[in-house]
């Protein structure tokens, strides 16, 4: 994806344009098609291009439209409605670029533009008229923004490390974002690692006048859509194929290579199975690239699968016969350098630590291949496999007796299970609620998977803060709240933010089809019945994906696991982490906010055996923790 740059002097001092090409520098990765930067008065914007859709090739950005100068990162999925909607004469507007129509689209509109663009995007634009400046970012895309007020301006990029390259900046460690990376709870999802330094989420803009002030507002929620009412089931399913097969075809309109990621799942299944047969009416191949094991898949446990390529290859076969279908073991690209290669492109550590081998593999793998965009289903689970809240007392207290009334009767295979699921579980479910409380109030229940060190959780008053935003350490699922409103949380969006970040180091853009915002908003208004039937969950997709997806995929019960040999990973480069856990102990910001003996223990517990339970342990505790470790190894040996 391009990447934009900039910065606004509210102070009215001069824009320095060495600070521009200091951070041009820092992020050129995102530029490899060109670059182009412009000052206006106090405003001074950058773009790096990395062409990806046809109408790339005529991208020449900042640029100045009636309203003011504007920069963006756009691969867009609604042009026709954008081009409607802005009275464009349609064969001439086709030639547009993206970054043009939202040029467009900022000159009529103003900020009222966030609502009406779609896709993948982030922008900064400077309204000449209002003398103030605006920075946004899509709702529900993998677009990235970052932005850092200092005295007297405020400056903003895709990529952190360009904010990182101003001169004076100060650079220290932000522990709350540290320790909640550590506890796998990302409540303060703008915060980054580098304290003063915030990120913006996803429906999210920020307006910032000539005297420095702030508004801050949220553009778009998933909240407050009344619920469809079709005729039938049938219905149901045809609307679903046909906004999902949009949402597919709208990421597709490049011209080159496309890859995609496959796992023995439904959600990357489903993509893989739709845009196949779309690329081939052009005569085009499809390459699906899934993670397999190098090792004894020993952290696998009861219900899980630890080798998913037998299913995964049944969906490539299934899928068409221009579905090229690779597997990428990552034999030759070690947990550590995955660690490394993460903190190098998103600067800052994440609990998805175990998984960013193989995402690191796979990428550089299909860069090698030529590929330009990646498609991927990540965030399936909130939307095209959704399962279901599947509580008929839920839906009555949220004012939804016909859909109460069809969970009590549809949703259960037989009456005991309706009894058990649909109204005993929610009686006993506060009483059960107020005694873990209690427990927690004695104990800490993140100590289980975390490596932070107790007494920094007690400096930042973690228990307390957790409660306050009434997050639940033990992860358990009240029957009462809307379970879907957690996908859409803020700290999603450093998750999709993080693949842009690594694609971007090899040229490749990320689009993830299954939280195309267009589906979205369709799929929030399909009512909970038609998620949930007879016990089965995600039964929309699994009904609707019959003969488009083999059997067992869409039956199966137990999910996979891609880094089920992990364990064996870490031992191949035993004295490779021993040595990075002796240097931790030697420095001072990790013994204050890790606990290393933990960590020790972690591995020795690897060491003397391999088994789910040690390897969920090394991934969730050993991993995360070295993450967060050489992050301030880096930050004391002043590497960023």
């Amino acid at each position: 994806m391009s990447g934009i740059y900039g910065v606004y002097r509210f102070d009215g001092a001069p824009i320095d344009p060495r600070w521009l090409d200091q951070m041009k520098a820092a992020m050129a990765s995102y530029g490899p098609h060109g670059e182009g930067s412009k000052v206006e008065g106090p405003v001074g914007l950058g773009h790096l291009l990395l062409e990806l859709n046809p109408e790339d090739a005529s991208e020449v950005q900042p640029m100045m439209g009636d309203r003011g100068l504007l920069a963006c990162a756009a691969r867009l999925d609604n042009r026709s409605e954008l081009i409607e909607g802005l009275n464009l004469n349609a064969a001439e507007a086709r030639r547009l670029s993206d970054g043009h129509l939202v040029s467009l689209a900022f000159d009529r509109w103003g900020s009222d533009l966030c609502s009406r663009i779609r896709g993948d995007w982030a922008l900064a634009a400077w309204d000449a008229r209002e003398r103030c400046l605006l920075l946004a970012k899509d709702a529900c895309g993998y677009a990235t923004l970052y932005y850092y007020q200092g005295k007297g301006f405020i400056a903003f990029a895709s990529n952190l490390k360009a904010l990182l390259a101003l001169p004076g900046c100060v650079k220290e460690p932000d522990v709350l974002r540290l320790a909640e990376v550590l506890v796998s709870w990302q409540h303060d999802a703008h915060l980054t690692a580098f304290k003063g330094f915030r990120r913006l989420v996803w429906a999210q803009a920020i307006s910032i006048d000539s005297k420095g002030q702030t508004r801050t507002w949220q553009y778009w929620s998933p909240e407050g859509r009344e619920f469809l009412s079709l005729r039938s089931d049938e219905e149901y399913e045809e609307a679903f194929i046909e906004h999902y097969t949009w949402a597919v075809r709208s990421c597709l309109r490049t011209e080159k290579a496309v890859a995609a990621t496959l796992s023995g799942g439904r959600d990357s299944g489903s993509v893989v199975s739709l845009a196949a047969p779309l690329l081939a009416s052009q005569g085009r191949n499809l390459t699906a690239y899934t993670s397999v094991p190098c090792f004894p898949t020993d952290g696998a446990g009861p219900g899980r699968i630890g080798n998913e390529w037998e299913l995964a290859h049944a969906t490539a076969v299934m899928a068409g016969e221009n579905v090229r279908h690779v597997p990428i073991d990552a034999a030759g690209f070690g947990v550590l350098r995955g660690i490394e290669c993460t903190l190098e492109d998103h600067h800052g550590p994440s609990h998805a630590t175990p998984n960013h081998y193989w995402i690191q593999a796979t990428t550089e793998t299909a860069a090698r291949s030529g590929a330009a965009l990646m498609l991927t289903g990540q965030m399936g689970n909130a939307c095209v496999s959704w399962q279901g809240n599947g509580s008929a007392l839920a839906a009555l207290l949220w004012g939804n007796p016909k859909t109460a009334s069809r969970l009590l009767m549809h949703a259960e295979s037989n009456p005991w299970l309706t009894l058990k699921r649909q109204v005993l579980k929610p009686m006993v479910w506060p009483g059960l609620r107020i005694l873990r409380r209690i427990k927690s109030l004695r104990g800490r229940p993140w100590q289980a998977y975390s490596a932070l060190n107790p007494s920094m959780a007690s400096e930042l008053r973690l228990e307390s803060r957790m409660r306050a935003a009434g997050h639940d350490p033990t992860f358990k699922v009240s029957p009462f709240e809307d379970q879907r409103s957690r996908f859409f949380l803020p700290a999603w969006s450093i998750g999709t933010g993080m693949l842009t970040e690594v694609g971007s180091r090899h040229s490749i853009t990320f689009a993830d089809p299954t939280f195309n915002l267009s589906l979205v908003e369709f799929l929030l208004r399909v009512p909970d019945e038609q998620f949930r039937r007879r016990s089965q969950s995600s039964w929309l997709m699994r009904r609707s994906f019959r003969g488009r997806l083999p059997e067992p995929v869409l039956s199966g019960r137990t999910k996979g696991l891609q880094s089920a040999d992990l364990g064996h990973r870490i031992l191949k480069e035993l004295p490779e982490i021993r040595q990075c856990l002796d240097s931790l102990d030697s420095l001072p910001e990790a013994r204050e906010l890790l606990d290393l003996k933990r960590l020790h223990s972690c591995l020795g517990d690897l060491v003397a055996r391999v088994d789910p339970e040690t390897t969920a342990s090394a991934g969730q505790v050993l991993l995360r923790g070295l993450g967060v470790g050489i992050f301030l190894s880096r930050m004391a040996e002043s590497r960023w």
